[in-house]
Order: structure tokens, then sequence, then C-alpha cells
């Protein structure tokens, strides 16, 4: 008869099992969901160096794998494997089956007298929709831009929004094409109407189908004050 292990034993064999499919830390930037392009990877690591002054250690994490199948789960067990120290903080973009970015994070002890859970976590809930609706380095530069604003009580640079122009001068140039349309079109065969003149009364002629427009925006014969059908 097989004998059985002690269920303290089973439990203890489980998590090392689990610890290691953890990734293995690399340095301040972990990009193994391969998340962050040249440009963010490197204004990832100036914003490393500047909280750095301010007496916090940041490690930034992406992943595709989580095998707890839990975020805040797997957030501890990083953080415990990887030995992180009373300054640290821990950043982690996590990607789920469902391909939603999810984002955690975890502080070590001096970490939390400088910034509280509730901030951290409104942090972290505008970096996921960030991530989710962008890209995740664009989530993690902003979260770390604001973060680094609360530590030092400046204000935040403002995000880059889309400009509206672009959208007025589109619609602009549509309204232009359909005004264009009515004066100096045919409506039946899109010819451009040409310019005559009879009995004293400017008219507008196509030359393909014959159809005539007559000039008019006041009442008199020739008024050249608009056009009418």
């Amino acid at each position: 008869m097989r004998k059985l292990l002690p269920l303290p034993l089973l439990v203890a064999l489980s998590l090392l099992a689990r610890s290691a499919e953890l990734p293995r830390p690399v340095g301040t930037i972990n990009d193994y969901g391969q998340t962050l392009d040249r440009t963010q990877r490197e204004a990832a690591a100036a914003h490393a160096e500047q909280l750095k002054t301010l007496g916090i250690t940041l490690v930034y994490l992406a992943s595709w794998h989580d095998p707890y199948g839990d975020p805040d789960r797997y957030a501890s067990a990083v953080f415990d494997a990887w030995g992180l120290g009373r300054d640290a903080l821990l950043i982690v973009f996590l990607r789920d089956a469902r391909y939603i970015w999810e984002v955690r994070a975890r502080m070590g002890p001096d970490v939390h007298e400088r910034v509280s859970r509730g901030e951290l976590e409104e942090l972290l809930s505008g970096a996921a929709r960030t991530a989710n609706r962008a890209s995740p380095g664009r989530a993690l530069d902003g979260l770390l831009e604001d973060l680094r604003a609360r530590l030092t009580g400046v204000s935040a640079p403002s995000r880059r929004r889309t400009p509206v122009w672009p959208f007025a001068l589109g619609a602009a140039a549509v309204l232009a094409a359909g005004i264009a349309w009515r004066a100096f079109l045919c409506p039946r065969c899109i010819r451009p109407l040409r310019r005559g003149q009879s009995l004293g009364r400017i008219m507008w002629v196509c030359p393909r189908c014959r159809y005539t427009r007559a000039a008019r925006w006041g009442s008199g014969p020739g008024s050249r004050r608009g056009f009418g059908p």
C-alpha cells in the first residue's frame, strides 16, 4: 500500500512547484510580456532612476503567464520569490486568458509610508484602462509620471490629447464638396455645369445631358445672387 505524504508537505511541494514557474528577475525592467519598445524602456529606466532618488526601488514585470490564475496572488508570490526589499515597489502587468491586461503592485514597508494603498489603487486602475485602450507601454509611463508627481507634490504633465482640428477640417471639406456639387455639378451625370445666358438671365447648363439650372437668389432676370433648380 502506497504511503501518503503528510498534508503540510504536499502543500509545501505544491508551492515549490508553482514558484519554479515564476519568471526570474533580470533587473529593473522585466518585460517578459514584450510590452515596451526601446523608447518606452528607456523612459521606464529614467523613471526608475528618479524614483530611486526619492527612496523607492522600482521593479517592473510584464508577463502572459500566471500559474495561480490570480493576479493578486501572483504579484505577492513574485515579490516574495524575488526577495524584494523594504524600499521596493513591484509593478506587475499581467495579461489573462481573455487578452485583458491586469495591473497590480506590491510595496515594501518603506514605500507604504510614502504612498497610501488608496492612492496606489487609483493609479493602477487608470493604468489598466490605458493598457487595454492604448498600450501597456503608455500605461506604465503615465503611471510612473503620476506616482512621481504625487511623491514630489508637483503636478503631472497633462496627457497629450488627439487634436480636434483635423476632424473639423475634414467636416469643412465635406461641406464644401457638398456645396460645390449642388452649385456646379450636374445632379444627373456629375459633369461640371457651364455658365451661359438666356434672355438676359444667367443659366448653368450641363454639356452632356442638357440639364439646366437658372441662377436665382434674387427675383429679377440674370440675378447673380445664387442658384436654384
